[in-house]
């Protein structure tokens, strides 16, 4: 499972941003979320949200002796991964990534994008 973007449909509101930190934290901060929408405001004012794509082959753990399906399943992990990613999909504060770990299952963000911008796909 996998959640797709499509970007033409994003309206901004950055709902997902928020119950992202909700659901992980119990507090509201569009900072610590896995979930970043980034408006392009030069160009084409679209609104893009930015997560892990869950890639089959985790180029972010790259040279790492770990249980991808383990780490799939974090939340929180070091920034160095973030800086191995290739979609630049990690956000990071200080010295920790926020990864999609797609609330175990149960991918909180997609539940309140009404315009539809974030599906599941299995």
């Amino acid at each position: 499972m996998r959640i797709k973007v499509n970007k033409d449909k994003c309206s901004g509101c950055h709902l997902c941003e928020m119950v992202c930190s909700l659901f992980h934290f119990r507090i509201i901060n569009t900072e610590k979320s896995a979930i970043h929408i980034h408006k392009d405001d030069l160009d084409t004012s679209l609104n893009t949200p930015f997560l892990c794509r869950q890639c089959k082959e985790m180029k972010c753990l790259n040279g790492e002796k770990v249980m991808e399906v383990q780490e799939r399943k974090k939340f929180i992990w070091n920034k160095a991964r973030a800086e191995c990613c290739p979609f630049n999909a990690l956000s990071v504060i200080g010295e920790e990534a926020f990864h999609c770990n797609l609330c175990s299952g149960n991918p909180q963000c997609v539940k309140v994008c009404t315009p539809g911008a974030i599906q599941i796909v299995r």
